[in-house]
């Protein structure tokens, strides 16, 4: 899973070209901000994609209005901003009393308690983030609502399903490696251009690994595979996709669920890869 999540953005003749674009687009987050909405947009069509079943045509840059693409992807900044701020609070409220208490008093011991007590509640804080945003963030592009992102029913459905779980583990182990390598190419003037791309690359993997986690979880919990409503694509993308084109998403998720389609070939194959194949966790 984690191979083929970190080669995921490899695939394609124009495999360079894009991987490039987003290197420059985490650069240009990093200096002004803004464009991490555009990034967050784009990290949402992976999800997309994969979610459809699609694990071998990354978006293209050009395929979407930027505009559109951004506004999405401020809407999954945003979900992600208030669970932040949420860790945020709990961590910093009790730790802060009593870091303030010990000063008041001239304490040591309530002051070192309000540090330990904020320690843990942020690496708790940092868990929970981890095992909720997936799931809210994969629900929000299913639902293609904003208040999707804090459905509880939904989070009380997929937060203890082992298959989601294991997703979210390796999600965190493919985020810990690219943000060493990133932090060490980023000691060097050289290699800090070829962090923020690989940064990127670590992006699309992550988004890779929870699409795939929430697919399989849905359909244990569901029965089905979700509905996934279409992106910010421009619509001389939807006219080409519409009239055939072979890069086209590789299905809906009921031609995925139910096997071979009508147009596929002579030998049967399914019209994409199957979101709940156990193989894909090895």
């Amino acid at each position: 899973m984690i191979e083929a999540a970190l080669r995921y953005q490899t695939q394609g003749e124009d495999w360079v070209k894009r991987v490039a674009i987003g290197g420059v687009a985490m650069l240009l987050a990093f200096l002004i901000f803004l464009p991490i909405f555009t990034v967050y947009g784009y990290i949402l069509e992976v999800m997309r994609r994969v979610l459809r079943g699609d694990t071998e045509t990354p978006p293209e840059w050009g395929d979407y209005d930027i505009v559109q693409l951004s506004i999405n992807g401020a809407k999954g900044f945003a979900i992600l901003f208030v669970y932040g701020l949420v860790v945020g609070v709990v961590t910093l409220l009790p730790a802060g009393v009593l870091l303030l208490l010990g000063a008041l008093l001239g304490s040591g011991t309530i002051a070192a308690l309000g540090t330990l007590i904020g320690g843990v509640l942020y690496l708790v804080g940092v868990v929970a983030i981890a095992i909720v945003a997936p799931i809210m963030i994969c629900n929000f592009i299913i639902k293609d609502d904003l208040s999707a992102g804090f459905d509880i029913d939904v989070l009380r459905t997929f937060i203890t399903n082992r298959v989601m779980l294991r997703a979210v583990g390796l999600a965190v182990v493919v985020n810990f490696a690219v943000g060493v390598v990133s932090g060490v190419l980023g000691v060097t003037i050289i290699g800090a251009p070829i962090g923020f791309v690989v940064t990127f690359v670590g992006l699309s993997a992550v988004a890779y690994i929870w699409a795939t986690g929430f697919a399989d979880a849905y359909r244990e919990e569901i029965g089905e595979l979700p509905a996934i409503p279409d992106g910010p694509t421009k619509m001389e993308v939807v006219q080409r996709t519409a009239a055939g084109d072979t890069t086209a998403t590789s299905g809906t998720p009921e031609d995925i669920a139910s096997g071979p389609s009508e147009s596929g070939d002579a030998d049967g194959d399914a019209s994409g890869p199957d979101p709940t194949d156990g193989d894909r966790w090895d």
